[in-house]
């Protein structure tokens, strides 16, 4: 009986040993799977790929449209239901609002420029099909595109850096995210190369920020009207026009407040940053404008005063002098401040997609006539 129990005990201790061994080498197998195997690159969100081409607009030969099978966005019928905080978020399909908040939530440590933007796994079922990773790649480039309209703010990200990665796990769990491209150190803009430099330059943007609110207070501009028309003489008094394409940062606010150079993109992001900082309802609109028969992708504003929404382009308002003229020159126009849908939409039109995709945007209508002091 004793030599049983010792036999029964003997064959129970190998079984615990031997389950042991399975499970530690099961362990070290998933591990090996989820953490060691090489990345797959699933998307490579460039703008050589023409995915997105935001705000380099003016490069009419880089405007490459892909249609992608998603499925569109419902027209939004009433103003009231547009969240103009998030104008383009709002009218985002679900995939690409938790890209986008995955995004927002990380944007502490966007700001070192080589933290991975880690994303949700539940986005894993848009890569599981083949022939979804179509639909995929219009999911992120709408994400990608939405969060730069309505944060201008964050100027010293350069998504076409940003390549998206997978991996899957023996257990189908997904592990996804965002990080820079093998061709470059990180996801800034060119100029900005440390989390130091992505401080100092919002430090300058602040400072300047904070001189025109300054300015604006002081002079008691009281009226949104008196603010909209302030900040549209001081771009365009304090911006050149960057004929040569030649500046990296002409699409962005960095170009505008401390470079005084930029595109019809720097602009129209600059007005809605400072009419974000103080309060008053705008929007970045991209289209296609005309001008002396001449029809080009263009970037502009529309502003809420009110309780009207109006049109304005500081970029066209903001002539190009030529000839024999002091720097400093300044000649301030109207033509396109606060105009109402009967002027603006003649040769203004928006956009009806995200670049890049086929979702429907929808915009806030114009007031018929032009705003009255």
């Amino acid at each position: 009986m004793k030599k049983d129990t010792k036999a029964i005990g003997i064959v129970l201790f190998i079984s615990i040993i031997v389950l042991i061994f399975i499970i530690i080498f099961f362990l070290i197998y998933i591990y090996w799977d989820y953490n060691i195997k090489e990345e797959i690159e699933f998307i490579d969100i460039s703008k050589k790929q023409g995915q997105i081409e935001v705000f380099n607009i003016e490069e009419d030969d880089k405007q490459e449209v892909i249609e992608v099978a998603i499925e569109p966005i419902k027209q939004i019928q009433t103003e009231e239901k547009i969240s103009i905080d998030k104008f383009y978020y709002n009218q985002l399909d679900s995939y690409s609002k938790l890209i986008y908040e995955s995004i927002e939530e990380q944007k502490e440590s966007i700001r070192t420029g080589t933290q991975k933007i880690d994303l949700p796994s539940s986005l894993g079922k848009i890569l599981e099909v083949e022939e979804e990773q179509q639909n995929a790649r219009g999911i992120f480039t709408n994400a990608m595109n939405a969060f730069e309209y309505d944060n201008p703010d964050m100027f010293y990200i350069d998504m076409s850096k940003l390549v998206l990665f997978y991996q899957k796990d023996v257990l189908g769990n997904y592990k996804i995210y965002l990080k820079c491209n093998d061709e470059t150190q990180n996801y800034f803009i060119d100029g900005i190369t440390t989390k130091q430099d992505v401080d100092n330059a919002t430090a300058k943007v602040n400072l300047t920020v904070q001189q025109i609110k300054n300015i604006i207070q002081n002079k008691n501009f009281n009226s949104e009207y008196q603010k909209v028309l302030y900040v549209h003489d001081w771009i365009i008094n304090n911006t050149k026009y960057d004929e040569t394409l030649d500046m990296s940062n002409r699409s962005n606010i960095y170009g505008v407040f401390e470079e005084k150079q930029a595109t019809c993109g720097g602009y129209a992001k600059t007005f809605k940053y400072l009419m974000d900082e103080l309060n008053i309802n705008s929007i970045i609109v991209q289209g296609k404008a005309t001008d002396n028969n001449k029809t080009e992708h263009h970037a502009w504003n529309y502003v809420k005063l009110n309780e009207k929404w109006y049109g304005i382009d500081c970029t066209w308002d903001d002539p190009i002098i030529e000839g024999n003229v002091p720097e400093t020159t300044q000649i301030l126009q109207y033509t396109y401040f606060l105009k109402g849908q009967n002027v603006f939409n003649e040769n203004h039109i928006p956009m009806k997609n995200l670049l890049g995709t086929n979702t429907i945007l929808s915009y806030p209508e114009l007031n018929i006539e032009d705003y009255v002091v």
